[in-house]
This record gives C-alpha cells, structure tokens and sequence, in this order.
C-alpha cells in the first residue's frame, strides 16, 4: 500500500505522512523564534541611533534576546545534521559524507558572498554566523564516529580553552579600540556587562584573517562551534526517543550552566580589573563572548529547548500545531538560510543608497528606537508574507532549493 498523503496548512504541496510525522514542532518553534527576533534585533541596532541604546527596549531585543537566540540558532544546526541524516538511513556512509562537505561548502560561500553584498568586498573577513555554520556542517559529519561523551569533552574543551587561547591578543584594535560598559544594566550592576566600542575591524593579512576565523571575530571557531556540538548530542537523544526520559536532566544542566555563568559574572564586580575576553571571572560579553556569557548562554538554551520539547513534542497525545505563532515559526524555521541573507541586504542596501545621495553612512544612527523597532517588525512582516508565496511554488530558487539540488547533485 502506498504511503498516506497529507495537506497541512502548514504545507500546501502534498507531503508523505511520516515525513510530517518526523519533524521535530519544537526545532521548528525555537528557530522561527530566534529568527523573527534576530531580523527585530538586526534593524533595531543598525538604525536605532546612539540615544536608542540607553533604552530598556533595545537592551531586551539585542542583550536578551539577541544574545540568546543566537546560541539557540547554533544549537539547532547540530540537532538538524543529526535528524536529516537519520532520514536518509538508507545512504552509504560515502554518500553522507559528501552532502556534508557540499552543504558546509555551500553555506560558508553564501556567508561570504552575503558579507560582500551587504558590507562591501573590504568586509569578507568578518566571519560571521553563515561561515561558522559552514565549517560546524563539516565538523559535524565526523561526530557520527564519536560517542556523546567526546562531543560533550570537546565542546568543554572548545569553551574553557577560549580565554586562555586570547592571552597574548590585543583585542582593541578589532574592536573599536575599548570596551564600554552596557547601557541600562550598568545604571543597576556597574561593570558586569561591556559591549566593544565599534564593529568589528577586518584586517587584510593572513595572520588576522585566520586569527579572525579562529578566536577574535564575530563568530570564530573559538566558543561558538561548542553549540552545534552540544545540539548534535541533544539531536540523538531525539532520534533515539531518549529526549522525554532526558528532560529533567537537561533542565538541571540548563540551570546549573546558567547560576555559574551568574555567579562568576557577579563575581568580578568585586575584581575590578576582571576582562571579559581573558579572564574565568569575568564580566559579561557578547562580542567577544565571554565564558561567563557562554555559560548563561548554553545553559539558557537548554531550558529554552527543553521547554520547548516538552510543550509540543513530548506529549503523549500530539499537539494540534495549528496556532498562528506556530504557522510564521516554521515557515520561517524552513527558510532560516533565505531570511538570514535576505535580512542583511535588507538593513544595509538602504544605508548605502543614503549614502550615494547625502555622502554620510547612517549605520547605527539612521532613526530613533521605535521607528527604528517598526521597522524591523515590517521587515518580518513582509518576510512571512513573501515566504508563503514562496513556499506555495515549491521554494523555487530559494537557498534552500538551491542547496538541496546542489547536495542531491554532487553527491
């Protein structure tokens, strides 16, 4: 008998029913979540002007949760690798390993070519979270031959070897040159939370390029691969329907990463000295990331997962995934490479067209807070429209679609 047929309002073309069957609601949730909130974070920081930054509003969205869905994205990506390729048990281990290498092949590239369109040639060495994704992809296929317990002693690893990997690196110069405390949460915890002065500073020499790629840019390899690693274990709890079993545990360890990450952080209140970049008690950081963030960060994320869990997916009885909120969640969740290099282009193009026509680059200084809010709550809006349109005419020449016929292709 052939295989039932469904149509979803989620999915206008015909789809097989174990094909809905295995895809993970809270996966879906969590990205469209983050994404939604990373296009908002997005135009709100690059157009809210200097003012805007003292707001309770912009702290929310790029602090809160900025800073988290951000390693919520990341954890995602390892959780995605390891259900995709528990769908395809029937490909040769060749066949696995050469989708790997095409698709991190294929996002790093879009990475690029997404930093070059948005900011210009001069800023292809930013790398940003399209390239980190790219390399973990590949990263990733090589976990299929190690138990869980290595990942989770790599990815460790990879966290509490970053500050000392810093030592004997002035981060200065890429960053504005200081680092200044963060506005509203210093009015109440002076200290505990600094952002860079400027944006990060692409230098054209090999050493600061691999520097770049490794340690000191947006999102090197050094915290931010221990993300997609901790999500590729969390993924084959799924795959081997541990994850219901598991919940408890990973709410403990969600909480306990997040009271270190507090404590330490609070801690260095009282070490006046304490660098965010070098130091284990050490104030709160984004970019760079420090171990203190990175604990509030992974153990945030967890909780964040595993309420999310919880709530659709481990249920006895199946949770009708009709609401509306759902609905935007995945259609974004299954353009999430779309939307991440659409939204850019959206934010900066603009700017650049300004500055053709006044000679002045409005980055970071365009319009107030709420405009600056409303903004990026259109540009969502016309995302979630778009991407239905889309979605109804199967996708075509989207990211997505080309990756897909790209892996199929080669591999």
């Amino acid at each position: 008998m052939g295989q039932a047929k469904v149509i979803t309002k989620l999915n206008p073309r015909p789809i097989l029913e174990d094909e809905l069957m295995r895809r993970v609601a809270s996966i879906d949730m969590l990205r469209g979540t983050a994404l939604m909130g990373m296009v908002m974070c997005h135009f709100m920081i690059y157009y809210g002007d200097p003012q805007a930054t003292k707001n309770v509003f912009y702290f929310i969205l790029n602090h809160v949760l900025g800073d988290l869905g951000a390693a919520c994205f990341l954890l995602l990506v390892g959780m995605s690798q390891v259900i995709s390729a528990d769908r395809k048990k029937g490909a040769t281990e060749d066949g696995l390993m050469k989708k790997a290498f095409i698709r991190g092949t294929y996002i790093f590239g879009a990475g690029i070519l997404m930093l070059a369109l948005a900011w210009g040639p001069s800023q292809l060495w930013q790398w940003d979270i399209l390239t980190l994704i790219g390399t973990a992809t590949v990263a990733l296929y090589f976990c299929r031959f190690l138990p869980s317990w290595v990942i989770l002693l790599i990815s460790t690893a990879i966290m509490f070897l970053t500050p000392w990997l810093r030592t004997g690196i002035d981060f200065t110069p890429y960053w504005g040159g200081k680092f200044i405390p963060v506005p509203f949460i210093s009015d109440y915890l002076p200290g505990i939370f600094y952002d860079p002065a400027g944006e990060y500073k692409v230098i054209w020499n090999l050493r600061d390029i691999v520097r770049g790629f490794f340690v000191t840019a947006y999102f090197p390899v050094f915290p931010w691969l221990a993300y997609p690693l901790i999500g590729f274990v969390v993924g084959r709890r799924i795959v081997n329907r541990q994850m219901v079993r598991d919940l408890p545990f990973f709410f403990i360890i969600g909480l306990v990463m997040t009271v270190l990450g507090g404590t330490l952080s609070y801690a260095s209140l009282f070490r006046p000295a304490a660098s965010p970049i070098y130091d284990y008690i050490a104030p709160l950081s984004f970019f760079p990331d420090s171990i203190t963030m990175v604990c509030i960060q992974t153990g945030m994320a967890l909780i964040l997962f595993a309420s999310a869990y919880a709530y659709y997916d481990g249920r006895e009885a199946p949770l009708p995934l009709t609401g509306q909120w759902f609905i935007w969640c995945q259609r974004m969740s299954r353009f999430s490479l779309t939307v991440y290099f659409l939204h850019y282009l959206f934010i900066t193009w603009p700017l650049w067209i300004i500055y053709g026509i006044t000679g002045k680059f409005f980055v970071e200084n365009l319009m107030g807070l709420f405009p600056a809010l409303l903004a990026g709550m259109a540009a969502v809006a016309v995302f979630l429209t778009v991407l239905k349109a889309w979605q109804r005419r199967e996708a075509k020449y989207s990211l997505e679609w080309g990756l897909d016929r790209a892996a199929n292709r080669f591999s």
